[in-house]
């Protein structure tokens, strides 16, 4: 548990599990101590080291404000922080000994500064009025690298950047958002809040407008992966998680004969709590789609804040299996549009009952989820021969000079039988094998002619 004061020649102590650790900070000088609480090492309360560590003579030259920034047991190292250089200096828990100094910051980091701070993953983090997070190597402290949260309106009275604020770090990132403690209204749109990678500061995710922080109401907290937190912009409590998903999938038609395609579609939703807010369901009827991590900052801030539909937002995958009535399987990757949909035209290859299941593997953003369907595969039914067909035939099978009375017999005996062919198609099929009675009548004329001839 650190211990804060906040002024120049105070007093500053931290308690850790075997130890205490805390020292003097002022113009002329630091000492730091340390004191043992492990029966095992010795006598409770027993001094473990004293350091006291001559200040540069600039700081009692220009009456600097020194004052202890932070620490950890865990990395072995404190900060003093002096204002009106922006600068730390490191020093060891262990042994009081200076470390190193680093070079200055912005220069408006001299307001605030030194009070966003937290020692942790080797590095010491650092962010104030500048806008600008600062990342140096507790080893040698050198700056590892920094990230500007720009402000792309420029409505920041005093800076291109954004205020930042360190909220909170865990699992190897930094959470950054925007506050001030006297802001004016209308407030400067778009305030950040972020996600850093806390080894290299890339950018995981930012989402400008959507959770404003505060200064006097508390900033934002997480626990059991749900980051809760107000929104400054308006006044409004999220919590901001995993949510979860529900998948449909459904075959058009149920029954389709063996050489003919089947479309397989269905759609992915976001069915978090906050989609059953009236005014969501009132502006999304059928729901709202799920998409894909990388979109999910601005679909989000069009979600929630009523900001632009953008424009190329990406789905989801969704990976469909269909198992045969072999048991053999087949599998193809879809991905949703942007209202949530997918499909997929696949042709079955033997006659029985398919089963199709529809899985969303889950994301950063949704948890998985997965539904099945059935269809089935009849056997093709036998094609009749045409009218051609049958006058081709029955020519091949009659005498050298039927007479018509053997044609319109021949004739009947290669017709196909329909026992359940609908009228309509008896009544074309007489029609066809009335002109092909006729054709094969006006062949065997012709050819009676020709040979009289």
């Amino acid at each position: 548990m650190t211990i804060p004061t906040g002024l120049s020649g105070s007093v500053q102590a931290a308690l850790f599990d075997d130890k205490v650790v805390g020292g003097t900070v002022s113009t002329t000088e630091v000492t730091s101590w340390g004191l043992n609480l492990n029966a095992s090492r010795g006598n409770i309360g027993a001094e473990l080291f004293r350091n006291t560590w001559d200040a540069p003579a600039e700081w009692f030259a220009e009456n600097v404000t020194a004052s202890w920034a932070g620490d950890s047991i865990e990395e072995g190292v404190f900060a003093v922080w002096i204002k009106e250089h922006t600068q730390y200096y490191g020093f060891s828990t262990n042994t009081g000994e200076h470390l190193w100094k680093a070079e200055p910051q912005y220069y408006l980091d001299n307001y605030m500064g030194g009070y966003e701070v937290a020692i942790v993953y080797g590095k010491l983090y650092s962010a104030g009025v500048s806008g600008i997070v600062y990342a140096y190597d507790l080893t040698t402290g050198e700056r590892a690298w920094t990230y500007e949260a720009n402000d792309p309106y420029q409505e920041i009275l005093w800076a291109n950047n954004w205020w930042a604020q360190i909220v909170f770090i865990t699992d190897g990132k930094l959470y950054v958002g925007h506050s001030e403690h006297s802001p004016i209204d209308p407030k400067p749109r778009g305030a950040p809040f972020y996600c850093l990678n806390a080894t290299d500061g890339s950018l995981i995710w930012r989402a400008d407008g959507l959770f404003r922080q505060s200064n006097w109401g508390g900033t934002a907290v997480i626990g059991d992966s749900i980051i809760a937190t107000q929104d400054t912009y308006d006044q409004r409590v999220y919590a901001i998680g995993k949510g979860a998903s529900e998948i449909t999938v459904s075959i058009n038609d149920n029954v389709v004969p063996l050489g003919s395609s089947v479309l397989v579609d269905g759609t992915v939703m976001d069915v978090s709590p906050g989609t059953e807010d009236i005014t969501l369901k009132l502006r999304f009827s059928k729901g709202v789609p799920a998409v894909s991590d990388e979109s999910m900052s601005d679909w989000m801030l069009y979600v929630y804040k009523q900001f632009p539909r953008p424009e190329d937002v990406e789905g989801v995958n969704v990976t469909l299996q269909i198992q045969d009535p072999h048991g053999d399987w087949y599998s193809a990757t879809v991905t949703t549009d942007s209202n949530g949909r997918f499909s997929h035209m696949w042709a079955p290859g033997v006659v029985g009952e398919y089963h199709v299941t529809a899985m969303f593997e889950g994301s950063n953003s949704y948890y998985p989820s997965q539904e099945t369907t059935t269809f089935g595969v009849d056997q093709a039914p036998e094609e009749a021969p045409s009218a051609a067909e049958i006058a081709d035939t029955t020519v091949s099978q009659l005498p050298a000079y039927p007479t018509p009375s053997e044609v319109a017999q021949e004739t009947v005996n290669q017709m196909p039988a329909y026992p359940e062919t609908p009228a309509y198609l008896t009544i074309d099929l007489i029609i066809l094998v009335i002109a092909a009675i006729g054709v094969i009548i006006g062949l065997i004329a012709y050819m009676t002619l020709k040979k009289q001839k």
